[in-house]
């Protein structure tokens, strides 16, 4: 399937685990959180995360639309 754990946090509050993995694309990130899930034991939230240097470009176009 792919990927590589980075790291796990455990975690106080509304999340006892924090689990940070790296996929090589969308499809088998959604495989593999669908695969956990039918284990029946485990609930998760997913969020995409964009490297910094992403996110850096986007803002710059977002406030100079002009500059591409």
């Amino acid at each position: 399937m792919g990927g590589d754990f980075k790291a796990f946090f455990m975690t106080m509050g509304d999340y006892d685990l924090v689990a940070i993995y790296e996929a090589p694309d969308d499809a088998v990130a959604a495989r593999f959180t669908l695969m956990l899930g039918m284990l029946g034991n485990v609930r998760s939230t997913t969020l995409k995360a964009f490297p910094e240097a992403a996110t850096a470009r986007s803002w710059r176009r977002w406030a100079n639309p002009r500059r591409t």
